[in-house]
């Protein structure tokens, strides 16, 4: 087993154990393997033998490589990584309840209270939510406006130089700063092997004197512990939900015609989105917004806008009916009377696999909203069906339910079962240890290998798990051919949001870096004709009538043989993913210019395309082409899913 992970992780390499010495030093290796296994084989790990060999008498020269090396790849006390923390002790409120339970509330107040604090989210539109809420004084009815700044991967708004507060998202935190009060949103994302890095440091490395995290009850032990390790008070508040939720009796028993005003229907690709929302417009004549992974969050907070304002009165413009992805699970505040899943499986990328636990409960529970729904005392609609009655707080009985009766009994077991408990904080080591593996290695290591045995050597603890890297070894292998890049300037492009299986970003971050390694100026608006970025914006735009002044019109739907009110030309859905791509890189150039800024000089004029894009994307939501009824139909099958295209 040994010599097999020695072998394929490169670790001989690294050890300088190259022609002529490997046959002796590797033997040596072999033996001490062989009789760590024997005496220790609950810590099969390289980490754990690398530890234990440099304590054993061997050749001096392979000791001391051992040695070295056990300890850059030790990491058992992760807290220790932040001294500056550990000077504290401090307070960790984690407030834990629900969706819709008034948690992260509380947490806000607390932080309005603060003369120095952040918020800190998963996303960037809350982010953006937090900051406007702070400096307009929505926080809560008794609390006034406060100046708050923005901070996020892609862009900065400073209210004012003195504020005292900043809304920033999770990987923008920062470690250096003393705050009064921080808020972590969502730390059950901590162990999420992808992003779950980002709250892990936070939770340890913050300087503060009250933490507060907000998620869900699956996080309590594990958070528990790492506060005692960080010698830490903690502190428990648990909180119910505001308004109720109910399991509906039965399905929508596959008929779409009993979709109705203030319904969200879920389901999970782009292919499945169009379908229903073209059914549903059919069906019923309701007009129906989209929100999923794959659209900028500026446009699916622009649809969220619209489904709010048209879910509730009929004649105010907007949506009627909304079709997202799990998309609308986190970051949007919607107005939802009725949780519809079109399905409870999911594509994974390689098969279609059933939602988590937490998954069906956190979306199932955006039905009902408190304080957001107005009140009624009408017990039917103008249409005879019965209409979900509201509490005094205003607030609605939500409901949650399937659009096929097949799956309503998974919904039900879902939604009684409590939380699966997350037992691991997602780690990754310290960028210090590529470094340290760099210098051990023989030149022109590949990146993606030293991030891979980064990845197989960190020694932690069980309460730990090293994150999932694939993604920035994909992109470092597509950079392994550019030079000079020093090897900071290479985490940093493999850090960049950018999505391996993106051919399109892919390609413009080679062009970008390559410019960057010869110090020059990256050539974007060369970029721009080569990718004919501003005619397909501007043949869009011009299409539009030059007395629509409303966006609202955009979500009428469209009748058989009747003239489009915006006159856009039907958008094909390839279009659209292009355009989701584009902006995807306009993003990614905006990211690159915050820490790059003497290589990406043009920041307004991208700045301003984004918006553009944003625009665009939100006329091409509503301008997706006729759905083929045989595709349809399969949709609509009970038990059956699409996993066309994942929405990332």
């Amino acid at each position: 087993m040994f010599r097999e992970t020695l072998t394929t992780s490169g670790l001989l390499a690294t050890l300088g154990l190259a022609p002529p010495h490997l046959p002796g030093r590797l033997q040596a290796i072999q033996q001490l393997a062989t009789r760590h296994s024997q005496r220790q084989p609950q810590t099969a790990h390289p980490g754990h033998f690398l530890s234990w060999a440099a304590a054993q008498p061997t050749d001096p020269l392979l000791g001391a490589a051992l040695g070295s090396l056990a300890k850059l790849i030790d990491i058992r006390r992760p807290q220790d990584l932040y001294p500056d923390a550990r000077r504290y002790k401090r307070q960790i409120h984690l407030h834990v309840g629900p969706t819709n339970s008034g948690k992260t509330h509380s947490a806000l107040r607390a932080l309005h209270a603060a003369h120095t604090g952040v918020y800190a989210g998963p996303l960037r539109l809350l982010a953006h939510e937090v900051f406007t809420r702070i400096n307009a004084g929505q926080v809560a009815p008794d609390l006034p406006p406060r100046p708050c700044n923005l901070l996020t991967g892609e862009e900065q708004r400073v209210s004012s130089p003195t504020a005292g507060l900043t809304s920033c998202t999770v990987e923008m935190l920062s470690c250096q700063q003393f705050y009064d009060v921080v808020v972590i949103d969502e730390i059950q994302m901590i162990g999420d092997p992808f992003r779950g890095d980002a709250w892990t440091q936070a939770l340890l490395g913050v300087q503060a004197k009250e933490l507060h995290l907000c998620g869900e009850e699956s996080v309590v032990g594990l958070v528990e512990r790492l506060a005692d390790s960080c010698q830490d008070q903690f502190i428990l508040h648990r909180y119910q939900r505001l308004t109720p939720l109910r399991i509906a009796d039965s399905s929508l028993k596959g008929d779409l015609s009993q979709v109705r005003r203030g319904d969200c229907l879920v389901t999970f690709s782009r292919n499945n989105i169009y379908a229903l929302k073209k059914a549903i417009q059919e069906a019923t004549n309701l007009r129906v917004g989209m929100a999923y992974g794959g659209l900028p969050p500026e446009v699916r907070e622009r649809e969220a806008q619209m489904f709010n304002r048209g879910s509730q009165v009929e004649g105010e413009g907007g949506y009627d009916v909304l079709v997202g992805s799990d998309a609308i699970g986190m970051g949007l505040n919607l107005k939802i009377k009725r949780v519809i899943f079109q399905s409870l499986h999911k594509f994974d990328g390689r098969n279609e696999v059933p939602l988590s636990t937490s998954q069906i409960k956190q979306i199932g529970g955006r039905a009902g909203r408190f304080g957001i729904l107005p009140k009624t005392d009408q017990s039917t609609a103008p249409d005879g069906r019965p209409r979900l009655k509201t509490t005094e707080e205003g607030g609605t009985i939500g409901e949650v339910l399937t659009l096929n009766e097949s799956d309503m009994s998974l919904l039900r077991h879902s939604m009684a079962a409590p939380f699966e408990k997350i037992h691991r904080a997602v780690l990754k080591a310290p960028f210090t240890t590529v470094e340290g593996l760099a210098r051990r290695a023989p030149l022109g290591v590949r990146y993606s290998s030293l991030l891979e045995l980064r990845r197989t050597l960190t020694l932690t603890r069980p309460e730990y798990a090293i994150g999932d890297e694939k993604n920035a070894a994909s992109i470092a292998d597509a950079l392994q051919h550019i030079l000079p890049l020093s090897l900071a300037e290479r985490d940093l492009f493999c850090s960049a949001p950018a999505g391996a299986r993106n051919t399109l970003a892919i390609a413009t971050l080679q062009q970008w870096a390559h410019a960057h390694a010869h110090r020059r100026q990256v050539d974007f608006i060369g970029w721009l004709r080569h990718e004919n970025i501003e005619q397909t914006i501007q043949s869009i735009e011009s299409s539009v009538k030059p007395n629509s002044s409303s966006t609202a019109t955009s979500s009428q739907p469209k009748k058989p043989n009747s003239k489009n009110q915006l006159r856009v030309e039907r958008i094909h859905n390839e279009t659209l993913l292009r355009l989701e791509s584009i902006h995807k890189c306009l993003v990614l150039y905006l990211w690159l210019a915050f820490r790059l800024p003497e290589s990406f000089v043009h920041f307004d004029r991208c700045q301003e395309l984004k918006l553009r894009t944003e625009t665009v994307l939100g006329i091409g939501l509503n301008s997706i082409p006729l759905i083929h009824p045989l595709f349809l139909s399969r949709v609509l099958l009970p038990d059956k899913l699409l996993g066309v295209q994942k929405l990332s």
